[in-house]
């Protein structure tokens, strides 16, 4: 019986020093890690909606792949809105936001926050050269095309056309966001 009991001892005792060292780095890491995606965040915004120096999250009724929108500004000024998208890609959800400029009415930027996509492949949709297609884009459904892009296509990523579609589904979704919700005399 003792060959049977030391054993599982020393098992549970290394299970619980393990599951303790893990709960003190997790709340160690908790804070720093919440930090530094609102600062990723932050950044982000600021760059698919240039001159903005302020914005605050509103309240919407999330829809489809819509998990967030913030409202803009700068000096007191709406400069746009950034709305946070989750789609669904080819290895899981991709994590972006898309700007929209007031002044301008046109997609200023979408930057990807976060996605599992596969490496070499639907990973490339964070490299500049994908990204900047959507920049300054009017505000039309846009479309993905595999050959020479048009007025309102987006160049697909070679192997990688499920990502491309899903960031660009996201892309149209926020842009029919917004013009609902400018339709709809809420400012």
């Amino acid at each position: 019986m003792n060959y049977i009991l030391r054993p599982a001892a020393a098992l549970l005792i290394t299970a619980v020093i393990v599951v303790a060292a893990l709960s003190v780095v997790y709340n160690l890491t908790l804070e720093p890690i919440e930090k530094q995606k609102q600062k990723t965040q932050e950044a982000a915004i600021r760059d698919v909606l240039p001159g903005t120096t302020d914005f605050r999250e509103i309240q919407i009724e999330n829809t489809g792949d819509i998990t967030a929108v913030f409202e803009c500004t700068s000096g007191g000024t709406l400069t746009g809105y950034v709305v946070r998208l989750s789609p669904e890609g080819y290895s899981g959800n991709i994590d972006l936001i898309t700007g929209i400029s007031a002044s301008s009415e046109k997609i200023s930027g979408m930057r990807i926050m976060r996605h599992s996509e596969t490496p070499g492949l639907g990973a490339l949709a964070v490299k500049e050269n994908f990204y900047r297609q959507y920049d300054n884009r009017a505000l039309a459904p846009l479309s993905v095309t595999r050959t020479s892009p048009g007025v309102n296509d987006i160049q697909a990523i070679t192997s990688a056309t499920i990502t491309t579609r899903a960031v660009t589904k996201a892309v149209n979704e926020a842009v029919e966001w917004y013009i609902s919700y400018k339709g709809s005399g809420v400012k």
